[in-house]
């Protein structure tokens, strides 16, 4: 007998639940509060950092504090930064980029933004990392769980503050 393999219908389910599926036609996004996502995003960052930075020298305990720590920056800064580059470069013809940013529910943190999160920063956070610990497999874990505590936490914090309709 075969064996059902339950990754196909899993990765199908994923993939529904991280890209919206809603049409808006002849609508406009408003954004209600002060406040957009990208403003909020220096503090949440500065959060994310120091989260992540936290767990992953202390719970696999990869020692060198402050080099743990310029990884996790760098990591950050690349996973913050390649969304509004390709947000830039896909919608350019749209208007200036802070055009882009108040026409639309434009915030930072999604599902998509998870997956991104996790394929960017584990490979650098991990591979500089490997050798400083004991278990490679903590670190693995560690890395996802922080990114995952820390990627809900920010999306929840930028629709608490952040506020607009259709």
């Amino acid at each position: 007998m075969r064996k059902r393999n339950i990754l196909n219908p899993a990765l199908i389910i994923a993939l529904i639940t991280l890209f919206p599926s809603k049409v808006f036609a002849d609508s406009s996004w408003i954004w209600i509060s002060e406040k957009r996502p990208f403003d909020i995003l220096p503090w949440v960052a500065i959060g994310t950092i120091l989260i992540e930075w936290l767990s992953i020298w202390l719970i696999p305990k990869t020692g060198h504090c402050l080099r743990v720590l310029g990884i996790v920056m760098i990591a950050n800064a690349a996973s913050f930064i390649l969304p509004y580059v390709f947000l830039k470069s896909e919608l350019s013809w749209y208007g200036t980029f802070d055009h882009i940013l108040d026409s639309g529910p434009n915030y930072i943190v999604s599902g998509v933004f998870l997956l991104l999160t996790i394929i960017i920063e584990m490979p650098i956070v991990y591979n500089v990392l490997k050798s400083n610990v004991q278990s490679k497999r903590m670190l693995q874990i560690t890395i996802i769980v922080s990114n995952i505590i820390t990627t809900a936490g920010v999306a929840v914090i930028e629709r608490l503050i952040t506020e607009g309709h259709w």
